[in-house]
């Protein structure tokens, strides 16, 4: 899970930017994967990048934690990036310097990188249906047809998932590559990495079906629960079934 509860460091708009708010977000999501049945999520990595203390958190996962999950909170102090880029860079370097320091890293053989103040109710049909031994799986957005791409496709990373051998070797730092203006955006970034190791790697561009967020993003006001959403997330559903070649 990763997060910035107090956003204010960082120059990039936001409107869901509250600290307060956005703590309740986390805690009600923390609460939600510390009572997942699924015997695959059984151990909680919470990455924080503002420095934002989380005792009130650490509280939740000592008492309300019924499933008895092993949950690990690292503070750090890195909510910046370049001027004029963009937040991913923040969470990207973020990721990066939590799972260095994470003794659960080494426990585990996959992560599932989310958005912290997200829940997704479909994740255990996704673990059921990606294939064994992934080294990446990911949700690709892009107008595609079968025979023309999109100039710049990009992966959604509220939930993104890899082998830790995997990132460890093609991904660690490369919130780098966003200082050099290529790219913007994590998303981008994420794509045209994996996009260049699919040929020897065992990597999923698109999941085999919609893992929606339940939340509210930061960067509008309309929650994931808006009827607009419920809209968009239909018309994708059906394309995944009735048109596979376009990525929506």
């Amino acid at each position: 899970m990763t997060a910035c509860i107090d956003p204010s460091a960082g120059h990039y708009p936001l409107q869901r930017n509250q600290p307060s708010v956005r703590l309740e977000d986390y805690k009600s999501a923390l609460r939600y994967w510390l009572k997942h049945p699924d015997k695959r999520l059984q151990k909680i990595l919470f990455i924080e990048n503002s420095n934002y203390p989380l005792n009130e958190l650490e509280q939740i996962a000592r008492d309300e934690n019924p499933l008895n999950k092993d949950v690990e909170f690292i503070s750090l102090d890195c909510n910046w990036y370049p001027p004029g880029g963009h937040y991913g860079y923040a969470e990207l370097r973020m990721l990066d310097l939590g799972l260095n320091q994470s003794r659960l890293r080494d426990q585990t053989t996959h992560m599932i990188k989310i958005s912290g103040r997200f829940t997704f109710p479909a994740l255990k049909k996704l673990l059921d249906r990606l294939p064994d031994n992934f080294d990446a799986a990911a949700d690709t957005r892009a107008w595609r047809s079968l025979t023309k791409r999109h100039s710049h496709p990009n992966v959604t990373t509220q939930i993104i998932l890899f082998k830790h051998d995997f990132y460890r070797a093609y991904l660690q730092e490369c919130y780098k590559d966003l200082e050099t203006g290529s790219e913007t955006h994590m998303e981008g970034i994420y794509y045209k990495k994996l996009d260049a190791l699919k040929e020897n790697h065992r990597i999923v561009f698109r999941f085999p079906l919609n893992v929606d967020p339940v939340g509210h993003p930061a960067h509008r006001a309309k929650g994931y629960q808006h009827p607009s959403q419920i809209v968009k997330s239909g018309i994708r559903a059906v394309a995944r079934r009735v048109l596979p070649g376009w990525w929506l």
